[in-house]
């Protein structure tokens, strides 16, 4: 089921689940990008690999959970108090864990990445088309043909500062979420704490 995407912070609620890892397992996916090789041009080939981090944890009430964390980069083994932060988008059943903290070790890590997961990001084949086709209406009517360079030059201007805008706005929302998934783990710190200092 897919997750819903969000064009707010405001959109998502966060929560945690703490517990003691039973068992962890590293894998990573891989992938490969190419593209050139015609005409005596040069094959140009690049590759991006996510590093995953899947954990059973049991909770205290007895019952297990398990998540997948990407890009975390935080060592974890079975017997480590641990608190996955999750978001979700509100009136959703479905989540991402961008957030992880490993209690022992006082390690704590936030995926980025896994944050910008759930943001409505604007369709990129929409904004080519924008950025070809709508400078040239601008210019049929807004201009005569002998001037419609100018006309298509601030076409392009207009869709190129509406297109960076939205980036901008994205961007501001993923950082928000960020945030949100900070101050759970901040959260998720200090009542381990207690807890340990209760026991």
């Amino acid at each position: 089921m897919a997750i819903a995407k969000v064009k707010s912070a405001d959109e998502i609620t966060y929560f945690t689940k703490s517990g003691t890892v039973l068992d962890g397992q590293n894998s990573s996916t891989t992938r490969v990008f190419g593209g050139g090789g015609q005409n005596n041009s040069p094959v140009h080939i690049s590759s991006s690999t996510t590093q995953h981090l899947h954990l059973f944890v049991r909770q205290d009430d007895g019952k297990e959970f398990d998540t997948t964390f990407d890009n975390i980069g935080v060592a974890v083994r079975a017997g480590h108090p641990v608190s996955g932060i999750f978001a979700m988008p509100k009136n959703d059943d479905g989540g991402y864990a961008p957030g992880l903290v490993v209690h022992d070790t006082g390690r704590t890590s936030i995926c980025r990445a896994t944050a910008n997961s759930l943001v409505k990001r604007f369709n990129e084949w929409l904004g080519l088309a924008m950025g070809i086709f709508l400078p040239f209406v601008i210019a049929a009517i807004f201009g005569d043909w002998s001037d419609w360079g100018y006309f298509w030059l601030f076409g392009v201007l207009v869709v190129s500062g509406y297109l960076f805008s939205r980036k901008l706005h994205s961007n501001a929302v993923r950082d928000a979420i960020v945030d949100g998934v900070q101050v759970e783990m901040n959260k998720a710190i200090e009542q381990e704490k207690a807890r340990a200092k209760a026991a």
